[in-house]
């Protein structure tokens, strides 16, 4: 190949970084790559064994048709591209009889007519059974790509693995932003294995309690009891169920654990829903599903009185009747525990009555447990 500059091979590089946080802008980054290499098309694209998908430089609706993908899944190019090491560079046909894939349906068909004649590939990641491949193609009227061009392909490869690294690794957590830390109820992030993105301090924390319900194992999250874990694995993979285009599963609510006689651990209420799809490489990678998990309250939580009084702008007075009642108390023993007569109690109930909106006592209670925290114990 022709002398290149460290400035075009930085800003090349350059481009890819850009794409690492912005998934949008590898169409970018692969233009700079065919250009730097005086190719005739580049692409990168995701091979699982349902369907492909890619970002190339030149639109051609065609060659990325079902068609194209069956053609492409029945040679042994498909094969041999996919048991390439990750980070290996090579040329295609990748050492197999060129003679026999001259004739083969996938050349006479796809390649040729697209002026695919020759081609430098590496596979840049290997998850959920699926295959990222970059590709730079020459055609028939150019050279073929040489060994200075390999050098340099070496070169940048490293960095378009790196850069897929951090794209992945933005795309899980970025929608978790700083906020998701401060809510009052646990929050885990996890893909279709159940292997944890991102918690949040209340989520952690509720794994660190002895009484907890729930169990972390080699990073996936879990429930200790075999049927209570078997319910939660359904309906994370119902929520992350969107495949190649399928409509995403809705996930569900479970109850753990959800026998009532085993009073020794504290139960939790799970709400599992599909969350976010991450993409690598600009491809969609995995999707993620949120489980949301608050408690049972069997008393009122640490911290309860401070809440609704925040919360609802309740004076200490008005708080503490509050408190009394929401765990459960009548008026006249929430009116005794606060020291103030049953008289004195009806007037502050109208009065936290009027600032929770709320007409009765029962309708009260219900408004303060669905409104609780998750209770914390270090």
């Amino acid at each position: 190949m022709s002398n290149v500059s460290i400035e075009t091979v930085t800003a090349v590089i350059g481009k890819v970084y850009e794409a690492a946080y912005d998934q949008e802008r590898w169409f970018d980054a692969i233009n700079s790559m065919r250009d730097l290499f005086g190719g005739s098309r580049s692409c990168i694209v995701r091979m699982s064994p349902q369907t492909a998908d890619v970002v190339a430089t030149d639109h051609d609706p065609e060659f990325s048709s079902q068609q194209c993908f069956e053609a492409l899944m029945r040679d042994p190019l498909a094969a041999a591209a996919a048991a390439l090491p990750v980070g290996t560079v090579t040329r295609w046909p990748m050492m197999l009889d060129e003679t026999a894939f001259r004739r083969r349906e996938l050349w006479q068909d796809w390649f040729r007519p697209r002026d695919m004649y020759h081609g430098l590939v590496c596979n840049l990641l290997t998850a959920n059974g699926a295959q990222w491949v970059l590709d730079i193609h020459r055609g028939s009227r150019q050279d073929m790509f040489g060994a200075d061009d390999m050098g340099l392909f070496q070169k940048i490869v490293p960095h378009v693995l790196r850069a897929g690294q951090i794209g992945q690794q933005l795309e899980k957590t970025a929608a978790l932003a700083s906020a998701f830390s401060h809510l009052p109820f646990g929050v885990f992030v996890v893909n279709g294995h159940q292997q944890i993105a991102r918690m949040n301090e209340a989520a952690e924390e509720m794994l660190m309690r002895p009484d907890s319900p729930l169990r972390l194992r080699d990073g996936m999250i879990a429930a200790a009891n075999a049927e209570d874990a078997q319910l939660l694995q359904r309906l994370v993979v119902d929520a992350c169920a969107l495949r190649d285009g399928a409509i995403p599963g809705a996930g569900g609510t479970l109850l753990v654990p959800s026998h009532r006689q085993r009073s020794g651990l504290a139960r939790l209420v799970l709400s599992v829903a599909p969350f976010v799809d991450a993409r690598t490489y600009g491809l969609a990678s995995e999707r993620c599903a949120v489980i949301m998990v608050t408690e049972v309250a069997r008393r009122n939580t640490e911290g309860f009185e401070l809440h609704v009084r925040s919360l609802f702008d309740l004076t200490p007075a008005e708080a503490r009747l509050a408190t009394a009642l929401a765990s459960g108390r009548s008026l006249k023993e929430a009116a005794d525990s606060s020291n103030i007569t049953v008289k004195t109690g009806r007037t502050y109930l109208e009065r936290i009555f009027s600032k929770t909106r709320t007409r009765q006592q029962s309708e009260l209670v219900a408004l303060f447990k669905s409104t609780e925290p998750l209770s914390r114990r270090r």
